[in-house]
């Protein structure tokens, strides 16, 4: 892969979803960039979600448990090959070949920035007095459980450019392709 179109990938990892890049082959970098974490961020946040509803009451803990559970099963090969995607960009960042700093710069991007998302956008989604008394905390629980249940948190639903770029490689694996870049 040309150096510059990596350090794109990389720089992918910084930017929002609405980025508006220069060409049609800049935008699938982007997006492959945004693929190599997207799916695997929605899955930390919605299980950091799980973790606080844990010491909620069985009625508010069990939907969302179930949500979640089948939010990972709709979302079982997006997240392999959100792996896959991954997986690829640290060897393309670890090759010999590769720009000075690249692999440092994916390792923050990684280890770092999108840690960092996850814990934003949790504490937005559950703010501090959610856990002030159990009815606080149940409401929190249903009302997550909902919003997975009716796909709020699908990658389709809110990035449909990664959703088809990762469903486009599983397709061409699927067919023997190289898994499609």
């Amino acid at each position: 892969m040309p150096l510059n179109k990596l350090r794109l990938i990389v720089l992918a990892l910084c930017l929002a979803p609405m980025a508006v890049p220069a060409s049609a082959q800049d935008t699938e970098q982007l997006v492959r960039g945004r693929a190599s974490y997207s799916p695997a961020l929605t899955l930390a946040l919605l299980k950091k979600i799980e973790a606080f509803c844990a010491g909620a009451d069985k009625s508010a803990r069990e939907p969302l448990a179930k949500a979640i559970a089948a939010w990972q099963q709709r979302h079982a090969g997006l997240l392999l090959e959100n792996a896959r995607v991954r997986d690829e960009l640290i060897a393309e960042a670890n090759a010999p070949t590769a720009p000075p700093g690249l692999k440092a710069e994916l390792d923050r991007m990684l280890k770092v920035r999108v840690p960092e998302q996850v814990e934003s956008d949790y504490r937005k989604l559950v703010p501090p007095d959610a856990s002030k008394g159990w009815a606080s905390k149940a409401f929190t629980c249903g009302a997550h459980a909902g919003t997975i249940d009716s796909g709020q948190y699908d990658l389709a639903r809110f990035d449909p450019a990664v959703a088809a770029y990762l469903q486009k490689r599983m397709h061409q694996a699927g067919k023997g392709g190289a898994g499609g870049q």
